[in-house]
């Protein structure tokens, strides 16, 4: 990549490496200047070895970066982010919804560890589309449409259970949505605050069929199906949401299919639940800036915001 960046990266020697969570990572110094794997004693050897000028805070200056130079993008400014969480879930004797564990996916051979877990990402909202939410003059029991653009992103890109699978990848094609329909109702207005109630549904997909829903490599095509609730608080005083808390209890069912084909260790017979959650995030973590689908275009590219690229 033509960036400050990315000249970074090969000025110090790692354009190529991974940098994961299990330890494959390197030491480099603000400058540039690599000083060794992952953090030991001989790392730390390697920096105290440096001239003190060269190791003092504010040696070197970091500029910000033009949108230009900008490679994996940013949250759009004075836009809204909400963290996302993907779950298998399973029902238990009375119907009711609990984790799943591995018992509940009799096509798997081995362990499937991060899979018995919820998986994060994250949704954007521009600073219009926040604000469209917010009605101007609220009065309690008023209910106004949400736009097009957010009930098909939420469906497009965010409530797709290949998502539970990993964050990358699994968007909905527009064309394989049914139905995308999400409603604000007003519940309550005071001087400081305005409490919104989102309800709604989403399916695309095919329709389910009992007779089908099968496994392994079952006839029925790939569906999906969710009601949507949600609790939405807005402080008048600040002009900004302090709660986004939204859920959606949905059903999966057919075959998943992988780059062949073919059927995934994670499909189960009939129409079994995966739910998703949203809530407003909290903090400055950099996490909190990731880009949808855990990396930096390819939702962007696939129309996020608007008409595909």
């Amino acid at each position: 990549m033509k960036s400050p960046e990315g000249e970074f990266l090969r000025g110090a020697g790692i354009d190529k490496h991974w940098v994961t969570s299990s330890g494959y990572f390197s030491c480099v110094l603000a400058s540039g200047k690599w000083l060794g794997h992952a953090p030991s004693d001989k790392v730390l050897e390697a920096f105290r070895s440096l001239p003190e000028a060269e190791r003092k805070p504010g040696r070197i200056d970091v500029p910000d970066l033009d949108a230009a130079q900008t490679v994996i993008a940013s949250p759009p400014a004075g836009g809204l982010v909400l963290r996302v969480y993907g779950r298998f879930l399973a029902r238990d004797d009375r119907g009711e919804l609990r984790h799943v564990t591995q018992a509940d996916f009799p096509r798997s051979r081995g362990d499937l560890g991060f899979l018995l877990e919820p998986n994060t990402e994250y949704m954007w909202l521009t600073a219009h589309e926040w604000q469209a939410l917010v009605p101007a003059k609220p009065v309690r029991g008023q209910t106004l449409p949400v736009s097009s653009a957010i009930s098909e992103r939420i469906t497009r890109f965010h409530l797709s259970p290949r998502r539970a699978l990993t964050s990358e990848d699994g968007i909905v094609p527009k064309n394989a949505i049914k139905k995308a329909a999400l409603t604000l109702i007003v519940d309550e207005v005071s001087e400081e605050r305005i409490r919104l109630r989102l309800e709604g549904s989403i399916h695309w997909g095919s329709d389910y069929d009992a007779a089908k829903a099968t496994t392994p490599n079952g006839p029925l095509p790939f569906g999906y199906a969710a009601p949507i609730h949600g609790i939405l608080e807005y402080d008048r005083t600040k002009n900004a949401f302090v709660r986004f808390d939204v859920v959606a209890p949905g059903d999966v069912w057919g075959r998943w299919g992988d780059a062949n084909g073919n059927s995934q260790t994670v499909e189960r017979a009939g129409r079994t639940p995966i739910g998703f959650a949203f809530e407003l995030v909290q903090g400055g973590s950099p996490t909190n800036r990731l880009p949808p689908a855990g990396h930096g275009g390819r939702a962007l590219r696939a129309g996020y915001f608007g008409t595909p690229k």
